[in-house]
């Protein structure tokens, strides 16, 4: 929000900024004109880094006495104060960037100041429940074949990720808003395999009985439903310096071929540390926002696979056994998507490729071999 207002304050100076992170105060003042207002430096003894509005016109009365101030020195206005890296850029050094933190109502931070840019911060501290029912029919071998079906269904919901994208919740203040389908999720599973063999080769067989004897066939076939992933903006909306975490809103002019039936907005959830709305006069929208698209709203295309196991034994007296084997992996050649785009940005434009395929498991594979056995 400070962010934010000291952007609406340059402006008014008429300094022509259009990102809150970029404000720099000139180091000589600025006159008034008919549309804007003057900005007093050297008044403050910070050129450079702290000027007063003053003289704005009827129109920008509102912001007479408001301060603009270069938003790096102060540390980008966070909790922990002015940053002691730019303290020789005024006399006095950091007691005086304290000084004039106090002047203009900025935070001067508590304890010892952090002189670096954000810091990812790993905690334990993420909730997580997972539901589950399965389901299991067994046929053991016998009249030559046995098989064995499964199906899964269950539910993964969880505030946090491990090591996963993204590793930092779209709102740090609020990780309660983080609370979505995991990126485990898998809601269907389906797994069936089987063996199939015929008789076992006996001595003194003719051609044809031997030719159809020791062969197995063993196929598995996996069905199951997509997983999650995340829809980001990769715009730095919320002003925390980081730019891989921000939702778009649910709603707006934007949408993606590859994601049916959901529009994208421009972020619009604009909260104090208190969890309050708030809104900038003549900014629209109100940067320092972040969406109100859940977590993992949407899933990746569904997974299916048939391998199969096809061998012949052939026995080489009494004492030999060789057996000859082929394996089919994905034998449909079945596309199984294991990765999409996120990225979809309602500043860019009205389209975007938000869950675009951009990963795939491995393609069609056969595998030979050759046992001996004795």
């Amino acid at each position: 929000m400070l962010l934010t207002n000291n952007l609406v304050n340059a402006d008014a100076a008429g300094l022509g900024f259009s990102n809150p992170l970029t404000v720099v105060v000139p180091s000589s003042d600025v006159a008034p004109t008919a549309a804007t207002c003057g900005l007093f430096v050297s008044a403050t003894q910070a050129p450079g880094v702290l000027g007063v509005l003053n003289g704005c016109p009827a129109a920008l009365s509102s912001f007479n006495g408001k301060f603009v101030g270069t938003p790096a020195f102060f540390n980008y206005f966070r909790i922990s104060g002015p940053n002691p890296s730019f303290a020789g850029l005024v006399p006095g050094g950091y007691g005086t960037q304290v000084a004039l933190a106090h002047a203009a109502g900025y935070p001067v931070g508590f304890g010892v100041p952090v002189p670096f840019n954000s810091v990812d911060a790993q905690v334990s501290d993420a909730f997580s429940s997972y539901n589950a029912l399965t389901i299991n029919v067994e046929k053991h071998f016998s009249k030559h074949f046995q098989f064995l079906s499964s199906y899964t269904w269950s539910h993964s919901i969880d505030d946090g990720t491990d090591l996963q994208s993204t590793l930092e919740p779209a709102d740090s203040r609020f990780p309660q808003f983080e609370k979505g389908n995991s990126v485990n999720d898998q809601r269907h599973r389906w797994v069936t395999s089987g063996v199939f063999q015929s008789s076992p080769h006996t001595a003194g067989q003719g051609f044809k009985d031997s030719f159809f004897s020791n062969w197995t066939l063993a196929p598995l076939v996996e069905v199951s439903s997509g997983r999650p992933f995340n829809v980001i903006t990769g715009e730095d909306t919320r002003l925390d310096l980081g730019a891989s975490e921000i939702r778009p809103d649910a709603a707006g002019g934007t949408t993606s071929p590859f994601v049916k039936g959901v529009t994208f907005g421009v972020p619009t959830v604009c909260l104090t540390n208190a969890g309050q709305p708030f809104s900038i006069p003549g900014v629209t929208p109100v940067l320092g926002c972040t969406g109100n698209l859940g977590r993992n709203k949407f899933t990746m295309p569904m997974f299916f696979q048939f391998d199969m196991r096809v061998s012949k034994g052939i026995n080489l007296g009494e004492r030999f056994r060789v057996d000859l084997i082929a394996d089919a992996f994905n034998l449909f050649n079945h596309t199984n998507i294991t990765a999409v785009n996120q990225l979809c940005d309602p500043l860019v434009g009205t389209t975007c490729t938000a869950g675009q395929p951009t990963a795939a498991a491995d393609a069609r594979q056969f595998q030979f071999a050759v046992k001996l056995n004795w």
